[in-house]
């Protein structure tokens, strides 16, 4: 993860806990933009309802390992704070901040998930505007060998309809 995405990450959660609506809209975006998988991560956070207390805790020196940045509690979700637990091994989960009303969480989830798949798509789909000028390009290449330039055309294209069809699978 670079610094960035880190930095970006934790205006997700500095958004949260300062209960800044319009903070989580703008840091999402960043974060969809440095670091496609964790926008994943924290946007499914964001949406979880879980509220667990205890959570087990890897702990690496001052660093724990997979504890969840978000509490949920009453319908809001607030920043998750841990403190040691009397069992071995675990944390203890507590709010933190003033928190955002997870129906509105949602909502800016729900908002920022579909213009980043939006975007996806049109990548995709400009794909093939885009091997369509290459394939131009390689008709007049002085030495390029057609044969092989054919199977790879296939192989794109197949690949590029294989990317269409995974995308809207679910639509």
């Amino acid at each position: 993860m670079t610094d960035q995405a880190k930095r970006d990450k934790q205006a997700v959660i500095d958004a949260v806990v300062g209960g800044d609506v319009g903070r989580l809209e703008s840091a999402l975006l960043r974060l969809a933009k440095s670091d496609a998988s964790g926008f994943l991560y924290m946007t499914g956070q964001l949406k979880s309802t879980e509220q667990t207390k205890q959570h087990l805790s890897i702990g690496l020196g001052v660093y724990s390992i997979g504890l969840p940045p978000f509490y949920f509690d009453d319908g809001v979700l607030y920043g998750a704070t841990y403190t040691d637990s009397d069992h071995f091994m675990t944390k203890d989960a507590h709010r933190s901040g003033a928190g955002i009303v997870h129906e509105e969480v949602c909502q800016i989830v729900s908002k920022v998930r579909a213009e980043y798949d939006e975007g996806v798509l049109k990548k995709v789909r400009e794909l093939k505007a885009n091997m369509e000028e290459l394939d131009a390009l390689l008709a007049g290449h002085s030495f390029a060998d057609s044969k092989l330039a054919s199977l790879a055309h296939v192989d794109l294209v197949r690949g590029q309809a294989l990317l269409v069809a995974a995308l809207t699978a679910s639509q």
